[in-house]
């Protein structure tokens, strides 16, 4: 909190000084000998006290303080002065000044004003940082919305333009941050420190479920070029340092109006379902597309033509197509490691469909060999020994997803009062984590760990709406050990608290 004492006399000046200090007053002093002074003063730092004298050179006392009032209202303005006439203390109050003391000072009443303005700023200061914090909450709200439809309100637009251009004039960039496991329960904290540290803190941050959060940057030197990318590694670098997670993250083009906001999350979401497995990946929307776009024709029509070859079981005419596809890959100039990774490992899982002697855990022992291959060349090796593995043992019986699916939605109705994580879920499903997570995003639309918070908040909000247990022993209940990351999660899902829910029954 900082005073400006403002004075032509310096002795005056040091002798407010010399009082606020020795009643230990938790003010920062700032000094000027005349009102221009004092303005300039006022521009540099951030004033909150304004204590000025009335007869004074260049520019005198009551024309600082309506200047002061017309261009920062908020600032507190105390007026002194030796002379006593009403006309004095009538400008004074036209000039908003809380209080006109007049020459020499009266301690007592000196104390008594210094404690009420102090008083008096910090009751502003509350409500400022309460209304600041409503509209936090209100903007989380908002994107919450958004970032989950992927589709923004017609009454919603002008107010999402708004946050959009807030920092910058070009607009803003969105990442999305998702881990195999359940982060930010844990590790928020520490998220949020790196994330600070590497791109600011002016940063927007949204965690959406346990496992998945937001981030929409607008600071004009990570719009352009590499820089963002850059720091987007070291932030997942020293976070898997420091907890062994694995995620990935993909960045949007940038984003300068409402619609390309919804046109890049739809990307963002289509993107989320393509991928396998995490391995601290990051992507970026246009690279992904327009890679993928570039050879899409070509390759795609081989790989229908070698799934459509599984379907007669002719193993000759499969054999035939598969290799005609290798030859279509290793013939193009330009390939995408995210695409081929995709579309061998999708032909991969259809023949691994229609062979039963074949483990799950072979066939992404060796996807997972390949989606490590440095190469085209390499990647294609492996899946080649792969393909010719369930070749050779290759029956008509189908391994049927919805089944696993059925299994997995099943024990999370039963189990959800547990810490419900992926290996949880894929320990008691007899799969691998990578191939839980995987297939459930394809055949649902959306990720185990949102499916879990769904299920967990649906019946938080039942047993809130119809028991009587206590809040902390519904957070228990649905598995969070922890109430107030429970009380987060429940406000980001409904938009309101536990406890707002429950008085509103």
């Amino acid at each position: 909190m900082k005073i400006l004492l403002v004075d032509d006399e310096r002795e005056e000046r040091e002798g407010i000084s010399w009082l606020i200090k020795k009643y230990k007053y938790p003010l920062e002093i700032v000094q000027a000998a005349n009102g221009k002074e004092a303005l300039q003063c006022i521009e540099k730092y951030k004033i909150d006290i304004l204590f000025t004298d009335v007869k004074m050179p260049v520019m005198n006392g009551l024309e600082l303080a309506k200047e002061v009032y017309k261009r920062w209202p908020e600032i507190k303005i105390i007026i002194y002065s030796a002379y006593g006439e009403f006309d004095y203390a009538k400008q004074a109050l036209e000039a908003n000044a809380v209080s006109y003391l007049l020459k020499p000072i009266e301690i007592e009443e000196f104390q008594k004003l210094m404690v009420s303005v102090i008083q008096a700023i910090n009751d502003d200061n509350k409500k400022d940082e309460l209304k600041q914090n409503a509209e936090i909450q209100n903007r989380k709200n908002l994107f919450y919305k958004i970032f989950n439809r992927a589709h923004i309100a017609a009454d919603d637009r002008e107010k999402v333009n708004q946050i959009l251009f807030e920092q910058s004039n070009i607009g803003c960039k969105l990442l999305d941050v998702e881990f195999a496991e359940n982060f930010f329960e844990e590790h928020e904290e520490l998220f949020t420190h790196f994330l600070k540290m590497y791109m600011g803190k002016n940063v927007l941050y949204f965690n959406m479920y346990p496992n998945e959060a937001y981030l929409l940057v607008q600071e004009k030197k990570y719009l352009t070029g590499n820089q963002l990318e850059e720091q987007a590694e070291k932030l997942l670098m020293d976070l898997h340092k420091e907890t062994h997670s694995e995620a990935v993250m993909i960045i949007s083009d940038l984003i300068d109006n409402d619609a390309k906001l919804e046109e890049q999350l739809v990307k963002i979401h289509k993107i989320q379902s393509e991928i396998f497995g995490y391995d601290n990946q990051i992507i970026r929307v246009k690279s992904y597309y327009s890679e993928t776009e570039y050879y899409a024709s070509d390759v795609e029509s081989a790989g229908k033509k070698l799934e459509q070859a599984f379907a007669s079981m002719d193993l000759e005419l499969i054999k035939k197509q598969n290799e005609l596809l290798k030859k279509t890959i290793l013939s193009l100039d330009k390939v995408s490691k995210l695409y081929l990774q995709n579309i061998l490992y999708s032909i991969i899982k259809s023949l691994y469909d229609k062979s039963p002697k074949i483990k799950m855990e072979e066939v992404l022992a060796s996807s997972e060999r390949m989606f490590r291959a440095k190469n085209a060349k390499t990647m294609l090796e492996i899946y080649g020994e792969s393909i010719d593995k369930m070749l050779d043992s290759l029956a008509v019986e189908k391994q049927d997803d919805s089944r696993i699916i059925h299994k997995i939605k099943n024990l999370i109705e039963k189990d959800y009062a547990k810490d419900i994580s992926l290996n949880y879920v894929a320990e008691n499903v007899n799969l691998t984590p990578a191939y839980v997570s995987y297939i459930f995003k394809k055949e649902t639309g959306q990720t185990l760990v949102k499916y879990i918070t769904d299920v967990k908040m649906m019946k938080a909000k039942v047993m809130l709406e119809e028991g009587t247990l206590k809040i902390v022993q519904i957070a228990k209940a649905c598995g969070y050990e922890n109430q107030s990351y429970f009380n987060k999660l429940f406000k980001n899902y409904y938009g309101i608290t536990p406890k707002q829910l429950r008085e509103k029954i």
